[in-house]
């Protein structure tokens, strides 16, 4: 082996290493400003008409600062293909998340902020587990994801009693010739926590930071 291999070898296990360690560092980063605030709300839903229904009151003690809101989620989908010309030809069913709508009001009942959108940016950041099969005939799969996700952060301008209400579509599901799929949650758990360190930039996560 040359020189000229040996200093590609290294050149290699350095930038290998220089790409553990800066992972390692965005996950203690990270863990860190998760793990900041104090919490000012624990909230369970009602279920209704096939939704998760929170609609809850959260007292924020000094305007200014950054707030979070914490979604805790279990869930489960499901998979089948049939291996057959349908397959082939027509489009495959395939969901991931279901949608839901998030909307902050103030002390005077107006609305400050509001979104509608999926889950489905935020299941690859839950933990999961699956297990499937496969035949010449076909393939079915089963998986289930829970974990905690940082749904949203803002920054009141005010103390004061702000409203939360978050609203998901409890299951989804599509069927076309050859394929189906349904995403469903089973359970979910929202928590409000103020005076946050904001989630650093540098990690490309799906909520959004906004200021109320």
């Amino acid at each position: 082996m040359g020189m000229d291999d040996s200093l590609k070898i290294i050149a290699v296990i350095g930038i290998i290493g220089l790409i553990i360690i800066v992972a390692v560092y965005r996950f203690i980063t990270q863990r860190r400003q998760l793990l900041s605030g104090r919490t000012i709300g624990r909230f369970y839903p009602q279920r209704q008409d096939g939704k998760f229904m929170f609609e809850d009151p959260i007292s924020v003690s000094a305007g200014g600062k950054w707030c979070r809101l914490l979604l805790t989620l279990k869930s489960a989908e499901a998979s089948r293909i049939q291996f057959s010309p349908n397959y082939f030809f027509e489009k495959i069913a395939f969901l991931v998340g279901t949608p839901f709508t998030l909307t902050i009001r103030n002390d005077r009942n107006h609305v400050v902020y509001t979104e509608t959108r999926s889950l489905e940016p935020f299941v690859q950041w839950l933990g999961s587990h699956g297990h499937g099969s496969e035949t010449m005939l076909g393939a079915h799969s089963e998986t289930s994801h829970q974990g905690t996700v940082t749904l949203l952060e803002f920054m009141p301008k005010a103390a004061g009693e702000y409203r939360l209400s978050l609203e998901m579509t409890e299951k989804v599901e599509a069927e076309y010739p050859g394929s189906s799929s349904t995403w469903k949650v089973l359970e979910a758990e929202l928590t409000a926590v103020e005076d946050v360190t904001p989630l650093s930039k540098t990690v490309s996560y799906p909520h959004k930071r906004i200021r109320i």
